[in-house]
C-alpha cells in the first residue's frame, strides 16, 4: 500500500565513512529531508541520542521540514565498546538488563523531546541489536513501532505480543550492500561480494522490491543512510531512488503501524 523511507542518524563516530563526509550526520539528513520532500515523500529518520545533541542547529533547522518524522536509535550507537563489552559478558546482551535498557530508551527519548519538543514513537537500534527485553523495555517507554527485523520475505509490519508493531526493513539496506566509502569492490573480501551491488545496480533493485511489495498491498520499508547516500556519489543514486518511489504512496514509520494486522486500526 505504501513505502516508508528511513534512514538512522548517528554522532560523530570513528568509522570509514567518516573521511568522505565533513558535515555531521544531522546536517545530512537535513539534506536528506529536503530531497525526499522534493519528490513528495514522507522520512523517518532514527536519530541516536548523542546526535541530537551534537548539532543541535542542524536538527532544530530539520524540524522546518513537514515531511519529517523522529525515531529513536540508541543513545552513542554502541561506541563505549568496553562497557558494551562488559554488558554482553555480564548480561549475554550488549544491552545489558532490562533496567540498563530501560533506562537508555527513556534517557533517548527524553532528549529528542527536550531538544525537539517531540514525543517519539517509532524506534531502531543501531545495527539492529535487540534482545529478549527489548519489545516490552520499548512498549513500557511509549514505543509503538520497531525496526530492527531485516526480512525480505515480510510484505508489511506486523504486532508484537508485546503491542508493539515491528516494521520489517523488506528492501535491501545499504550500508551492507552498497559499495561505498572503503567499501569498494577491491577491499570488501571476495567471499562477500556477493552480497555486494553498485550504486545503480542497488538503486534499481531497491526499486523493484519496493513496486513488488506495494503491488501485493504491503508497506515497503527502505534503508537509506543519509551518511551512505552522501558518501556513495553526493546524493546522486538517492535523488533517483527517490525519483522512483514518488509514484507510491509515502508514509511514516508511526502510520505504518496502522496497517499491522490486529492493530486497533487495522482496516482488515
Amino acid at each position: 500500500m505504501t513505502v516508508v523511507l528511513t534512514g538512522d542518524v548517528h554522532q560523530w563516530i570513528d568509522s570509514a565513512d567518516r573521511a568522505y563526509a565533513s558535515e555531521t550526520e544531522s546536517a545530512l539528513a537535513l539534506r536528506y529531508a529536503q530531497i525526499a520532500g522534493h519528490h513528495g515523500l514522507k522520512v523517518t529518520l532514527f536519530f541516536a541520542g548523542l546526535a541530537m545533541i551534537e548539532d543541535e542547529s542542524s536538527v532544530r533547522t530539520l524540524l522546518e521540514e513537514e515531511n519529517v518524522e523522529l525515531g529513536g536509535h540508541g543513545w552513542d550507537s554502541f561506541q563505549r565498546r568496553w562497557r558494551y563489552r562488559a554488558y554482553r559478558k555480564l548480561y549475554g546482551s550488549q544491552h545489558g538488563s532490562s533496567r540498563i535498557q530501560g533506562r537508555m530508551v527513556r534517557r533517548t527519548c527524553a532528549t529528542i523531546k527536550r531538544v525537539t519538543g517531540r514525543r517519539i514513537c517509532s524506534w531502531r537500534n543501531h545495527a539492529y541489536c535487540f534482545d529478549s527485553h527489548t519489545p516490552r523495555v520499548l512498549a513500557d517507554s511509549g514505543i509503538r513501532v520497531w525496526s530492527d527485523e531485516v526480512d525480505r520475505d515480510r510484505v508489511g509490519p506486523h504486532l508484537h505480543t508485546s503491542g508493539v508493531t515491528i516494521l520489517p526493513i523488506n528492501t535491501t539496506p545499504d550500508h551492507e550492500h552498497l559499495y561505498h566509502g572503503d567499501q569498494m569492490l577491491e577491499a570488501v573480501p571476495s567471499h562477500r561480494r556477493s552480497q555486494y551491488e553498485h550504486a545503480q545496480a542497488w538503486r534499481e533493485s531497491v526499486a523493484r522490491q519496493a513496486e513488488s511489495i506495494v503491488a501485493r498491498g504491503g508497506v515497503a520499508t527502505i534503508l537509506a543512510h543519509p551518511l551512505c547516500m552522501k558518501v556513495v556519489d553526493d546524493w546522486r543514486t538517492f535523488e533517483r531512488l527517490c525519483s522512483s518511489l514518488s509514484r507510491f504512496p509515502s508514509g511514516w514509520a508511526v502510520q505504518a503501524a496502522e496497517r499491522a494486522p490486529g492493530s486497533h486500526n487495522d482496516p482488515l
